[in-house]
């Protein structure tokens, strides 16, 4: 094949070869550029979606899963697992400081900042090392010095009622004084209320309790009946049941939620 032959054949396979490389090259910038561009709009999803669905789906970040309680709830999530004496055994405790003394009411609550073993403001620093160590060796430690206590009203046999704070983690009396807000016509009444009241607080219990069990709060003496308040761990509810004074009946029942 004579040399110009071979020149004017080799023209037009350059320019074939030269126009694929062009067409190839141009393929592969519109593919990355659609990539780029894709990828631009799928890389905002799974950012958002963590901030969204995935984390309201996880057990921490779940409503359902953490449920959020109430001021009084989450009060007696500290208080009642703070608690190491039954209300029963309080109540004895305190009963047994008035002669012949009838319970009239007791309520579990915080004790009082100044409140010792001896009931007086201050203490002996042996006193005050062994409350605090009381303190921080239960549950209450995590809501700060806080001790938990039994407010107890104990009624002597003329209706002459004493104010007894007993320690909710020792089981000691911390606090014992006669209430001056009585005069003679409320001594009357409240120990005539006591006489005809046949039901103890003890059977009261029982009696609010037998088919919802829970941690009792507290027991009050009112005109008709005992108020009975139980605390369900599960969810932190408060329920008041009023026994009958004459017998063993439940008269009302009440769930707080709040």
């Amino acid at each position: 094949m004579s040399t110009s032959l071979r020149h004017r054949l080799r023209g037009p396979a350059v320019a074939c070869l030269a126009a694929s490389c062009a067409l190839l090259l141009a393929a592969c910038g519109s593919e990355q550029k659609e990539t780029t561009t894709t990828s631009g709009r799928i890389a905002p999803t799974p950012t958002g979606s963590t901030d969204g669905p995935s984390a309201s789906a996880s057990p921490s970040g779940s409503p359902s899963a953490s449920p959020r309680l109430t001021d009084d709830q989450a009060e007696r999530r500290k208080l009642v697992p703070a608690t190491k004496v039954a209300w029963d055994k309080a109540t004895q405790t305190a009963v047994a400081t008035v002669p012949q003394g009838k319970l009239v009411e007791t309520e579990l609550t915080w004790a009082p900042p100044n409140a010792t073993a001896s009931g007086s403001a201050s203490a002996s620093p042996s006193t005050s090392a062994s409350a605090s160590a009381s303190a921080s060796a239960s549950p209450s430690a995590s809501a700060g010095a806080r001790t938990p206590a039994w407010h107890t009203s104990v009624a002597a046999s003329d209706g002459t009622l004493h104010d007894i704070w007993v320690d909710g983690v020792s089981g000691k009396v911390i606090g014992d004084e006669p209430d001056a807000g009585q005069d003679a016509e409320d001594k009357q009444e409240l120990a005539d209320r006591l006489k005809r009241t046949t039901v103890t607080p003890e059977q009261a219990v029982q009696t609010a309790t037998q088919d919802d069990k829970g941690t009792v709060t507290a027991v009050e003496l009112d005109d008709d009946s005992w108020s009975v308040d139980v605390v369900d761990t599960g969810n932190w509810n408060k329920t008041t049941y009023e026994v009958s004074t004459t017998e063993r009946r439940v008269l009302r029942k009440e769930v707080d939620r709040d």
